[in-house]
């Protein structure tokens, strides 16, 4: 567990960059919720896309990997920044990308599911068969921000996507016939 420098399990007062990131983050949540809302998907992705982006650019300006080794207070506090966004993040992309959230929500060290507990189901409609995802809800969970404490333990974190081999790419081509 991470000791930040004034002793305790509060980090310092987070920089007014800081504040500013988690904020836009947290807006986000009413974005991209009302696209979802709209079943607008493609614009709610470009939403959350976005917010992407921005903590990338925040980490960039910020480099921790650098800032360590000058101003270790400043460093931590863009780590648990940027970990406290992508934690909210992941809510965010949890319906496009189910099984890699509930992946990273894992390295969180979360002990409940995202969203409850996922199952298959076969389903008929009036086009055919089809599997599809579905959660057994488990309370208290919705849709908001991280609530990620200061020093909070994380699990090891792994890989959250295989990488694609070339010869795997040519094949969908082919069968999909691009």
């Amino acid at each position: 567990m991470p000791s930040f420098e004034t002793g305790g399990d509060e980090p310092p007062p987070l920089r007014p960059a800081d504040l500013e990131l988690l904020a836009t983050i947290e807006n986000g949540f009413n974005t991209v919720g009302a696209e979802l809302d709209a079943v607008r998907l493609r614009s709610a992705l470009g939403e959350a896309m976005k917010l992407a982006t921005v903590v990338n650019q925040y980490l960039d300006v910020n480099a921790p990997w650098s800032a360590i080794k000058v101003d270790k207070d400043g460093a931590s506090k863009t780590i648990y920044t940027a970990l406290k966004a992508i934690d909210s993040l992941k809510v965010m992309f949890a319906p496009f990308l189910p099984f890699t959230c509930e992946k990273l929500h894992g390295f969180f060290n979360y002990e409940t599911p995202l969203f409850g507990e996922q199952y298959t189901e076969t389903v008929k409609d009036s086009l055919g068969e089809h599997t599809v995802l579905r959660y057994k809800p488990v309370e208290g969970l919705q849709w908001k921000p991280s609530e990620l404490k200061p020093g909070a333990k994380l699990n090891q974190p792994g890989p959250l996507f295989k990488k694609l081999e070339e010869i795997v790419s040519v094949e969908e081509r082919a069968r999909l016939g691009k």
